[in-house]
């Protein structure tokens, strides 16, 4: 199975603390995003991706558990809206995600 984390920042002080955790994610064999600073997609705030699998699943998720971040843990099944939906867990707290925006690009996807 594979996964995604978004890490999300709102000031200098988180995005410090994201960025730090960059070199520990890809040392357990992760797959790191572009730095995004502005809101993108579906995001609300600054944010990156870490794309993982099952086999590293619990040591990037305890990693992620220690940051005092904004991060949204999901399943990549390909179903982009369920896996931000109802196939979401947060670590910290929870943002609001534009899920019209995932229903658009869904529907474009499939056309």
């Amino acid at each position: 199975m594979h996964y995604h984390a978004h890490i999300y920042w709102q000031n200098e002080d988180q995005r410090r603390e994201s960025l730090h955790l960059r070199q520990p994610l890809q040392n357990l064999g992760c797959v790191l995003g572009t730095i995004h600073d502005e809101p993108i997609g579906p995001h609300p705030c600054a944010m990156y991706q870490v794309n993982y699998t099952s086999d590293i699943a619990k040591e990037v998720e305890t990693l992620l558990y220690k940051a005092k971040l904004h991060i949204l843990l999901h399943e990549d099944t390909g179903d982009d809206v369920r896996d931000h939906t109802e196939g979401a867990r947060w670590i910290g707290r929870p943002l609001v995600l534009n899920i019209e925006w995932l229903k658009e690009y869904a529907r474009k996807q499939n056309a």
